[in-house]
């Protein structure tokens, strides 16, 4: 009897396959003349077999397909309908009272033949082995028991979802964003500065002009040039231009100084640290902001010196995760931008239970948070009126105020409002409102709470702007932008080809490469390493900065990877480069000059191999004072093959490396996972891991453990039964870029992080064709991008609701 799964993938209710009528008629006929399904294969088995493969979508592929591989079909389902569909049902559906629990799962055909020759039949196992158990495994796969086979059963709905956390701040930013108008970074990097003889920024006693790459300076008792400011009681400096984040989250702004300075950041009138008033005496001012990534953010910084004995002035940030530092080079221009309205209410976080981010759960909770967060937006439009609308005090002002509300509804709702819904949203809020702005306060609040906003389609309807949405979510995880609507609009999205350059157009942006950044954290299962310590009497020099520097390290790899046009996905897996600053290169051995910034250089490329051995992923997978071959093992298998792996049967300590200072980290993963029960995953989990052993638990290169010889050898069972083998990082890695399991994992776990569906909705074959074409473009991640975001524009979304056609949901549905 084989293995049920865990939980059951046939809700009551759920339809059968187009051929199910006749299926039941001949398993009637069957059961009146012998209730055990047993013996009459001989008299049902051929149309019993074609129905069953027809269902599955296992008939010949091609004129040319073997026969071989048709007989081994056929055989095999016949094996299963005498020796098992007794207990296990026709498609593995289970059998009340035998074995309830259907069947289906990720195993390779290895596996679960594997499983069959252990367990089938119950009590009589003998009976299905060898070349029986690899035939009946083969068709178990393509007839029911493998995803593809279940999503061709049974086929997984597009649900009807709301915006996620991070869907609904884009959103708000994107529609304030598109009365403005949008900045990218350019090649110059650092702050346009103007340095000043006196306190006054006065243009004629401008001295010279400059761009600083960091705001961080100790000028002493001097000036910042002898020649041009040759007094020092009074000079002051004007820094601006904007800061790149790539990262959403909380950031602690740092302004250190003994004189007077005054920081702006996303905001051109108030300062966010206001320390005009002079101390005296070396001050650190902090403040918090929340931004969100792939943004540019006006930054501007006012520093004067008055007859103060020393003048310094640093300008400092601790970006989320990190520790206080000098904004960096990298991540500030010298282009201006504009103003971001960005949402800073706390929401409850999205549902990640199938892996990704959904927006399927509405809670109450959520509901509140979404109350909150339109008043916010309401309160910051109207602040931001003025640069979002000419809004000055003369007799066109109402009339303005109305088409930026009826534009804002437009843009938000993402296509054109009818005459009831202009009506409800915007001419009436304006007949009731004593003032415009009263009006436009209304409008956006009423705006913020519709379900047209707050889902993502609420009606079934696959129209051109529908395309124009799905696309653009999908790429910018956000609205349309005026661009994409406007070709909606003149229908300029009705085939296939203009979907394509559409989506073209937008991958280019810097927006849509933060969103490749973003699910590259995921697909390195960074947010799991958000705090990276080791013991420090085995690691005294492994600091807190450090830590962040790899942190900093790795994620420049990763933007190098997205920046690439072509080798990005090979470059990180292969690359034998690691970005160092001073601080890692002191810290790891390698040579670079004093105080040096972020380079990439080659890094012990003998042994190293992509992010498998970069040392921040060799850190974070790896306990506090010893390296660690499962988790290592787990982030290979689950992370990058993809592979399932159940929880843990029992909650089971690592065994101390006290209790056992003779065993080497290997020995003692073997020794603690050796009971059967552990023996399932582990089997696979630790040769993994096991090939990174030559790097301790800060990821320092080594050759010995105990004064033993480090084995890093490992071994890897494919999907095909193959056995890989390989010794250390370079190996693995070379196994992994190469192999198919890899790339569909990869397009799996993208598409998922893109479209936030489930794939097989998109098709049972979806994920196969998708790694084909990954395969076919050399595996271009901004093609595979492009591919994955117009299949899902181009598909009909019209299961997202889910009665049919039914009217719009509300937003408090608990």
């Amino acid at each position: 009897m084989l293995p049920a799964a865990s939980h059951s993938s046939f809700p009551p209710g759920t339809p059968h396959c187009h051929k199910l009528s006749l299926r039941e008629e001949l398993t009637s006929r069957q059961t009146a003349l012998n209730s055990h399904h047993l013996h009459l294969t001989t008299v049902l088995m051929p149309l019993r077999l074609i129905l069953i493969l027809v269902a599955a979508g296992c008939t010949r592929l091609s004129a040319d397909e073997p026969a071989a591989a048709d007989n081994d079909l056929q055989r095999g389902a016949e094996i299963f309908a005498e020796r098992c569909v007794s207990c296990h049902g026709e498609r593995g559906e289970g059998v009340v009272d035998l074995c309830p629990k259907p069947i289906f799962g990720d195993k390779s055909n290895f596996e679960l033949a594997q499983v069959i020759s252990e367990t089938m039949p119950e009590g009589e196992p003998e009976m299905c082995t060898g070349e029986d158990a690899e035939v009946v495994a083969r068709w178990m796969q393509q007839a029911f028991y493998s995803p593809e086979a279940q999503a061709r059963i049974h086929p997984p709905q597009i649900a009807l979802s709301r915006l996620t956390v991070s869907q609904y701040r884009n959103t708000v930013a994107d529609v304030a964003a598109s009365f403005s108008w949008t900045a990218q970074p350019g090649d110059k990097h650092g702050l346009a500065a103007q340095y000043y003889k006196s306190r006054h920024f006065r243009n004629d006693e401008q001295a010279f002009d400059r761009i600083d790459p960091v705001v961080d300076f100790n000028f002493g008792e001097g000036t910042p040039d002898a020649e041009q400011i040759p007094g020092n009681e009074e000079f002051s400096v004007r820094w601006q231009g904007s800061l790149i984040v790539d990262e959403t989250g909380w950031y602690d702004f740092v302004l250190k100084t003994e004189n007077g300075g005054r920081l702006f950041v996303n905001d051109t009138d108030t300062p966010l640290i206001d320390a005009w008033v002079k101390s005296g005496d070396i001050r650190e001012y902090r403040e918090r902001l929340f931004l969100l990534s792939g943004r540019l953010y006006p930054i501007r910084l006012h520093w004067f010196t008055f007859k103060e004995p020393t003048a310094s002035v640093g300008l400092w940030w601790r970006p989320p995760g990190g520790v206080d530092q000098p904004i960096p080079e990298r991540c500030l221009t010298p282009e201006g931008s504009p103003t971001i309205l960005v949402i800073d209410t706390p929401f409850p976080p999205d549902d990640r239970s199938s892996g990704y981010e959904r927006g399927t759960y509405v809670s109450r909770e959520w509901d509140e948070a979404v109350t909150y967060a339109a008043i916010e937006a309401a309160e910051d439009v109207q602040r931001m009126l003025g640069l979002l609308v000419n809004t000055k005090e003369d007799e066109g002002r109402p009339e303005r105020l109305r088409q930026f509300a009826e534009t804002f509804v437009t843009r938000a709702f993402r296509r054109p409002l009818t005459d009831e819904l202009r009506q409800s949203y915007v001419t009436a809020q304006f007949e009731k409102s004593e003032t415009p702005d009263e009006a436009v306060r209304r409008v956006v609040l009423l705006a913020l709470k519709s379900p047209r906003f707050l889902y993502r389609e609420v009606t079934g309807a696959d129209d051109q702007f529908a395309r124009a949405s799905r696309l653009s979510f999908a790429l910018m995880n956000s609205v349309p932008d005026a661009q994409l609507l406007q070709a909606a609009e003149n229908g300029e999205l009705s085939d296939e080809q203009a979907v394509r350059n559409q989506a073209w157009r937008l991958v280019s942006s810097y927006r849509s490469r933060t969103r490749l950044q973003e699910f590259l954290r995921s697909w390195m299962n960074l947010e799991r390493l958000s705090d990276v310590s080791k013991d420090t009497e085995a690691y005294p020099d492994f600091t807190a900065d450090v830590a962040f520097d790899l942190r900093t390290s790795l994620e420049l790899l990763l933007r190098e990877a997205v920046e690439s046009d072509s080798d990005g996905f090979r470059k990180l897996l292969t690359t034998e480069n690691v970005w160092l600053n001073h601080r890692l290169a002191e810290f790891y051995g390698v040579e670079l000059p004093g105080d040096s910034d972020f380079h990439s250089v080659p890094f012990e490329p003998e042994y190293r191999s992509g992010v498998i051995s970069h040392p921040f992923i060799l850190s974070g997978f790896a306990y506090h004072s010893t390296s660690s071959p499962i988790h290592r093992g787990v982030f290979v298998s689950r992370g990058i093959l993809g592979r399932a792996l159940k929880a843990p049967p029992v909650a089971v300590a690592p065994l101390p490396p006290e209790l056992n200072p003779e065993l080497t980290t290997r020995e003692r993963v073997t020794l603690q996972t050796s009971p059967a029960a552990c023996a399932n995953c582990h089997d696979m989990i630790n040769p993994l891991g096991y090939a990174l052993e030559e790097f301790d638990a800060v990821g320092r290169f080594r050759t010995t453990e105990k004064d033993r010889p480090i084995d890093d050898s490992g071994h890897y069972r494919d999907r095909t039964g193959e056995d890989q083998q390989f010794h250390g990082a370079k190996e693995l890695a070379a196994f992994l870029v190469d192999s198919p399991e890899t790339h569909r994992s990869f397009v799996r776990q993208l598409f998922h992080h893109m479209v936030q569906q489930p794939i097989l909705a998109f098709g049972p074959d979806t994920v196969q064709e998708l790694a084909d074409f990954f395969k076919s473009t050399d595996f271009n991640m901004k093609q595979i991008m492009v591919e994955i975001a117009v299949r899902s524009a181009m598909h009909q979304n019209s299961a997202d609701v889910a009665s049919g056609n039914q009217e719009t949901p509300t937003a408090g549905t608990h």
